[in-house]
């Protein structure tokens, strides 16, 4: 189940990371990468905890 989550996390991740690249606006831009960052290394954690 962790496993699964966690590929979860690294898609949206970088499908986020994806769409911000079409984003028009600057803000909407720098806002969708920090969320799919964010999201990335939450998957990077889970995976890997302490």
């Amino acid at each position: 189940m962790q496993i699964i989550l966690s590929i979860l996390l690294f898609i949206v991740g970088i499908a986020v990371m994806a769409v911000s690249f079409k984003a028009k606006k600057e803000v909407v831009y720098y806002a969708l990468l920090a969320v799919g960052l964010i999201l990335f290394f939450a998957g990077i954690h889970v995976i890997f905890p302490k």
